[in-house]
């Protein structure tokens, strides 16, 4: 299977540049036929490539993974003080404001 990163990016690259030509040759001059061939080809890309992004982003997430590892030691210990400070502001009563 082809790699989902070269495959968005032609279908992207693909769908400006179909976009903008045909604007082109209906008229338009080629610096606004670029500007809403971006536009355009961003919209349809949001809407028809979420396929390819989640990919992307498994392969994203995978790679992170296996360099980091199963567990960071820093967002651990984030965590644990995180959790501390949470169960000692809860064992503290509340103090009213006095005016």
């Amino acid at each position: 299977m082809i790699n989902a990163w070269l495959k968005y990016t032609l279908y992207r690259l693909g769908l400006f540049a179909g976009i903008t030509i045909l604007l082109g040759v209906l008229g338009v001059t080629w610096v606004i036929a670029m500007i809403f061939g971006m536009m355009i080809s961003f919209a349809i890309s949001l809407l028809f490539l979420s396929h390819l992004r989640d990919e992307i982003s498994k392969q994203i997430y995978a790679k992170r993974k296996k360099t980091l590892g199963n567990e960071d030691p820093e967002s651990d210990y984030e965590n644990e003080v995180i959790d501390q400070l949470e169960n000692d502001s809860e064992k503290s009563p509340r103090k009213q404001n006095r005016k």
